[in-house]
């Protein structure tokens, strides 16, 4: 449902600006301007002749009487969509808003292309898709469909459909491994450039092998937030990285990457597809056209993994030949623990 005016526009303006305590981020949500809703709020207050909202430079706030209306509010919000929905599909066509949330680079890469085939089958569906790395709340934000990476997922009221196992991919460029040789155990990491995520102030990587999980501590001379950034720097030759297998299958069909110690492949997460009961037509096609694509082809580089040690071995004595250096006189860039 998508209210312009009247009573239902300006309640759903009031409800999106007290879950986001910010006008210029409620109106970025709803597709208007921030003047548009502050009206809208502003004359929600007058004919309801109470202040909803308390106003600083910095934040937006609620007064006692705008948690008690926005409590109700979103109860008639949720119960009007809810109708019309039900009303909307009577005929088992898709069609009304679909709000979905997914990770940044699992969405860009995975969701967004099941999103844009559903468009163009079920032109009365509008999508609004958004890509965030934190977890939402489907029902607080009104997420029809969340999809989450996870070892497992118990929600109470929700259904969790498992879409894919979450493979991983050690890998590195044909001109690092030349220049640094080929890991051929766990423990051979600890002398080699490792490119991380800056999250967390000891980068690890959690492998899943032939032992069972293994926790391993890396160090590199390059760390950064952005996953994409992360496989670039591999592409570069900056070091070995551990990637997720749809990030770099197309790296390891063509060659710029090539897998390494292929047995540490598996993890112990998923991805799901999260969504309340029952579901409703709109969901229900997504969910199976997700589901289509997360189980395509594209199983991080199978041919890539059958290959690798082949490639790099070659790789490497080609490598040692050219330089005329020994793998363990290689020189190495410093590197940062």
């Amino acid at each position: 449902m998508d209210p312009a005016s009247g009573d239902l526009g300006e309640m759903r303006a009031f409800l999106e600006v007290a879950r986001r305590q910010s006008f210029s981020a409620a109106a970025k949500a709803l597709g208007l301007t921030s003047s548009s809703v502050s009206k809208q709020v502003a004359r929600l207050e007058e004919r309801l002749r109470a202040k909803l909202l308390k106003r600083t430079t910095r934040r937006v706030s609620l007064t006692e009487a705008g948690h008690l209306y926005a409590e109700r509010a979103d109860r008639i919000l949720s119960d009007v969509e809810e109708a019309q929905r039900a009303v909307a599909e009577l005929d088992g066509t898709p069609r009304g808003t679909l709000r979905i949330s997914a990770p940044t680079v699992l969405g860009t890469i995975r969701v967004a292309p099941a999103v844009l085939a559903c468009r163009a089958r079920y032109p009365e569906l509008r999508i609004d898709l958004d890509l965030t790395d934190r977890l939402v709340d489907l029902v607080a934000e009104r997420v029809d469909v969340a999809v989450r990476l996870a070892a497992a997922i118990s929600p109470a009221s929700l259904v969790a459909r498992r879409l894919a196992d979450d493979l991983r991919v050690l890998c590195a460029s044909p001109r690092y491994l030349r220049r640094h040789g080929t890991p051929r155990r766990l423990e051979d990491l600890a002398d080699h450039d490792c490119i991380t995520l800056n999250m967390d102030p000891v980068a690890r990587w959690t492998l899943v092998g032939p032992e069972g999980e293994r926790v391993i501590p890396v160090s590199g001379t390059f760390r950064t937030s952005d996953t994409m950034t992360l496989r670039d720097a591999a592409v570069a030759g900056l070091g070995l990285a551990n990637l997720p297998d749809y990030l770099v299958q197309e790296h390891l069909e063509s060659g710029a990457l090539r897998r390494v110690l292929p047995a540490y492949g598996a993890s112990k997460r998923a991805s799901f597809a999260v969504y309340a009961a029952p579901a409703r037509a709109a969901v229900r096609v997504f969910v199976e056209e997700l589901a289509r694509v997360m189980k395509a082809p594209g199983a991080a580089g199978a041919a890539g993994a059958a290959r690798s040690d082949a490639d790099e071995e070659s790789s490497s004595r080609q490598g040692r030949q050219e330089e005329k250096t020994p793998r363990h006189q290689a020189a190495k860039p410093p590197r940062t623990r």
